[in-house]
């Protein structure tokens, strides 16, 4: 049988009648709190009995104290005196419980509690949220400004769309702590003023929701990237979640417990902790990152690849599966190309991308030929409007690079392609050269297909059938 017992908290840090009402439940069950962590409450078994808690504040303690103050030690043994042991502490809460039927309470002053539980959250609890509001405007703005320039890319990125979602998570368990502390906190100075105590409530509710979601959301990025990421993204993202958030963890707890074993002063620990941890973390950082730049360079983490030797030197060719290929459009021998698919996938959107081009001497490649196509699939019926628009103008800043000065998209025939509508990139009247590839729009009913076939001739009717029956309708790997 355990002796001990984990359990997350998750009451807010002013929430002490909610906390109280939890240990009591708790020691009528057996379990007796014995240690506050950063994550988790620490529990050991007890003869079930029944315990009345108290949650008090002591505004001045910090976590990186060595050891409690003079004062401290002063409040605790005044408590001691009315029968009330302290069972753990954290910083500035405090947690007592007393064995008597009907306690004396530690707190008999209702203007003096709330005054106190005040102060301790102006040092805590308030200034640590508008941080991480102030974090959260930062990224929202910048995630903003990611979509109006290629709504498409930040779409078609799970990661993007967790991150988004993470921020609007955010600003609700903020805005929901915040709220519910100020509109206590009002009716508590209310009630101390007739002379009574007043109960802490929080949004509990709203924030377990918020972190369900949160953590299901997790779960999809993770398994996604497992299943269908490239093997460097996999390699990555298993890199992040064993060794460096770990690491970030027993960094900062580390030096910080050694500060206290050396009896530093709250304001050394403090300033050690932040830059050892920093150090540290900086790194583990860059040793991941040289651990993944090396292997890249020797070919580990690469995937499809084959390799051929032309007057001593060596080519390594990507050969990633492609929905269309050259050889599906020309006659030809093109196993010395390269090719590539890369994209990203949410649950909203498809983004796929797919290279072949000519690797090695030129000899090898009189008149060689270039292949590149994007494919946008739309999942989500209601962003099809919002992705046409954003394609259709996606060149709308080419204009600035002479090379390109005057060239538009202008409506084709889409019945060769199979598609609904179509367009191709050309020059206008203002235009100083001539397109030397062809460059063509396509939209079909669920996806938006970009392609580029760069060899001389224009596309013919059965190599636009193809396109479409391979990138329009067909499925992508």
């Amino acid at each position: 049988m355990r002796q001990t017992k984990r359990r997350a908290q998750t009451y807010s840090l002013y929430d002490r009648t909610g906390m109280e009402a939890s240990l009591a439940r708790m020691a009528e069950k057996g379990w007796l709190l014995e240690r506050i962590g950063p994550f988790f409450w620490t529990y050991r078994r007890i003869e079930p009995r029944r315990l009345t808690f108290s949650v008090c504040y002591f505004p001045k303690a910090s976590q990186f104290d060595p050891e409690p103050s003079e004062e401290q030690e002063a409040f605790y043994d005044l408590c001691a005196h009315t029968g009330w042991t302290l069972a753990a502490s954290s910083a500035q809460l405090q947690v007592f419980y007393n064995e008597r039927e009907d306690p004396v309470p530690i707190d008999t002053d209702p203007a003096e509690e709330v005054a106190t539980i005040h102060r301790a959250m102006k040092r805590s609890l308030i200034p640590s949220q508008l941080g991480l509001l102030a974090v959260g405007v930062l990224n929202a703005a910048l995630l903003v400004r990611r979509f109006l320039n290629d709504p498409i890319q930040v779409l078609a990125m799970s990661a993007s769309l967790l991150g988004g979602l993470c921020w609007i998570i955010l600003f609700v368990l903020i805005g929901t702590e915040l709220f519910a502390y100020f509109r206590w906190h009002a009716g508590a100075v209310r009630a101390a003023q007739r002379g009574e105590f007043y109960a802490t409530r929080t949004g509990r509710k709203v924030q377990a929701a918020a972190l369900v979601l949160l953590t299901g959301a997790l779960v999809y990025e993770l398994a996604s990237t497992l299943l269908y990421g490239k093997r460097i993204q996999v390699l990555w993202t298993l890199l992040l979640l064993l060794l460096y958030l770990p690491g970030a963890f027993l960094a900062v707890n580390g030096i910080k417990r050694l500060m206290k074993d050396l009896k530093a002063s709250a304001g050394v620990s403090r300033a050690a902790t932040l830059a050892g941890s920093f150090a540290l973390l900086f790194v583990l950082l860059g040793a991941l990152s040289a651990g993944m730049v090396f292997a890249l360079n020797r070919g580990w983490l690469e995937e499809n690849q084959t390799v051929y030797e032309y007057q001593g030197r060596t080519y390594t060719l990507t050969q990633d599966p492609l929905p269309l290929a050259l050889d599906d459009l020309l006659e030809g021998d093109f196993s010395r190309y390269t090719r590539t698919w890369r994209g990203e996938r949410s649950p909203l959107l498809e983004q796929r991308t797919g290279h072949q081009w000519p690797l090695g001497p030129r000899d090898f490649f009189p008149e060689p030929v270039y292949l590149d196509y994007d494919v946008v699939l739309v999942k989500v019926p209601a962003l099809y409007g919002l992705c046409r628009e954003a394609k259709l103008h996606e060149r709308d800043d080419w204009g600035d690079n002479p090379a390109w000065s005057g060239y538009a998209f202008a409506p084709a025939d889409p019945a060769p392609w199979g598609a609904e509508e179509a367009y191709q990139w050309l020059p206008g009247d203002g235009a100083d050269n001539e397109a030397d590839n062809h460059q063509f729009l396509l939209f079909y009913p669920d996806r938006i297909v970009d392609i580029s076939m760069q060899w001389d001739q224009p596309p013919t009717p059965a190599q636009m059938a193809a396109v479409g029956e391979k990138l329009g309708r067909g499925e992508l790997p």
